[in-house]
């Protein structure tokens, strides 16, 4: 599938949403609602502890829009072909799929793009402005490039781990679970990696790199301590998500080449 066509696949989805604008702009509100209510709980408890691991609230705040962010760039793409290639599987509709002269993961990723990450872009990328803008930060050109490939960087993290547990679903079907345990991972990089026990810091640094998606990068940015992992393993987040991306997409093809059908 070249990129024309797959521009076309999701412009098609978009119009597809847009049918019903009412139910989408609910639907945009009320994850603002959520994720703002998430933010208001941070910003009590640091009016009560004023830092969480030397991190104050805009920093808190900058660090959970990073990942919020991140997160809705690549679940746009990945998050409902991933969380739904399960019962695609079980009721057989995920053949036709494969049938199609077209590259199955980029005709799912296109076919259903997910538009209603708007809201989180909006909301997140709004609070990351009023951060950046409230951080005493000796901020340098360097540094800047740096925060923005970083962006693109965590998108490819999330993408890749939504498109290696999906991928899972071609092989044992059933892998809803694996989706509710990385969801309970990330709820760490709300906070600072480094107060947490050094298990859980090296699970987030090497296991699940999830620490690499906002905390290592804003933590060399801002001159952060990180706890029992080196500050200078931050330089390799420009890589680790394109590597781990690829690694994704290439576990997606083998389990769709072992895939022999939802009784397989």
């Amino acid at each position: 599938m070249n990129m024309s066509l797959f521009l076309h696949y999701a412009r098609l989805r978009m119009k597809e949403r847009m049918e019903y604008r009412a139910a989408f702009i609910l639907g945009v509100f009320a994850q603002i609602v959520g994720y703002g209510a998430t933010y208001f709980v941070l910003w009590l408890t640091l009016q009560k502890f004023e830092t969480i691991g030397g991190w104050n609230w805009p920093e808190i705040a900058l660090l959970y829009s990073l990942n919020v962010l991140t997160y809705a760039i690549g679940a746009a793409y990945t998050y409902t072909p991933m969380t739904e290639l399960e019962q695609l599987v079980q009721k057989g509709t995920f053949d036709p799929v494969l049938i199609r002269p077209n590259n199955p993961f980029m005709t799912l990723t296109a076919q259903m793009f997910n538009v209603g990450y708007l809201a989180h872009i909006l909301l997140s990328g709004g609070i990351l402005v009023w951060s950046l803008s409230r951080l005493d930060a000796d901020w340098t050109f360097g540094k800047a490039a740096f925060l923005m490939i970083s962006v693109l960087s965590g998108a490819c993290m999330h993408a890749a781990l939504l498109t290696l547990i999906g991928s899972a679903s071609l092989v044992i079907v059933r892998a809803e679970v694996l989706f509710r345990f990385n969801y309970s991972l990330q709820e760490f990089i709300s906070y600072p990696v480094s107060i947490f026990g050094p298990a859980i810091q090296i699970l987030l640094t090497t296991i699940v790199p999830l620490a690499f998606i906002n905390f290592l990068p804003l933590a060399l940015i801002l001159n952060k301590d990180t706890g029992i992992i080196p500050r200078e393993i931050a330089w390799l987040t420009p890589i680790v998500g394109p590597v781990l991306m690829w690694l994704a997409y290439r576990t997606f093809q083998v389990c769709t080449n072992r895939y022999q059908g939802a009784g397989g």
